[in-house]
């Protein structure tokens, strides 16, 4: 049975994919996060590895992390993810770092920064299909 799908008298319907989005750059937190709203997914962001942790006692079907932060990189940030959340979350970098010196280790994705906003979707859609 589909954990996503609910039962409510005689209707039946899904949840909204939940996307976390952890970036120290605003631009692009916002930007991300503008454009998944739009797209009807339920979006929370965060600046830094420590203020995404403390969001991560909620579901969330997909983590979009940044690789350069400061304190807590991308990587470092994927692994606590991976050591502490039972839930297992897809996880996706979302970097300037060209893709070839990226450590692949225990991803789903990757994302070149910047991007193209219908390359974005596909790469989204492609992980955890669309809004609903």
């Amino acid at each position: 049975m589909n954990q996503n799908l609910y039962i409510r008298r005689d209707t039946c319907y899904k949840m909204v994919k939940k996307i976390l989005i952890v970036d120290d750059n605003f631009e692009d937190l916002n930007l991300m996060k503008s454009v998944l709203t739009h797209e009807g997914y339920d979006v929370s962001g965060a600046t830094n590895g420590a203020k995404a942790m403390d969001l991560l006692n909620q579901r969330f079907d997909l983590i979009l992390i940044d690789i350069q932060m400061p304190t807590l990189s991308g990587y470092d940030l994927m692994r606590l993810i991976r050591e502490q959340i039972k839930r297992k979350s897809k996880i996706i970098y979302v970097s300037v770092i060209p893709k070839k010196q990226v450590d692949m280790n225990n991803i789903d994705g990757f994302i070149q920064k910047p991007f193209k906003t219908a390359t974005f979707l596909k790469t989204i859609k492609s992980k955890i299909g669309g809004k609903k």
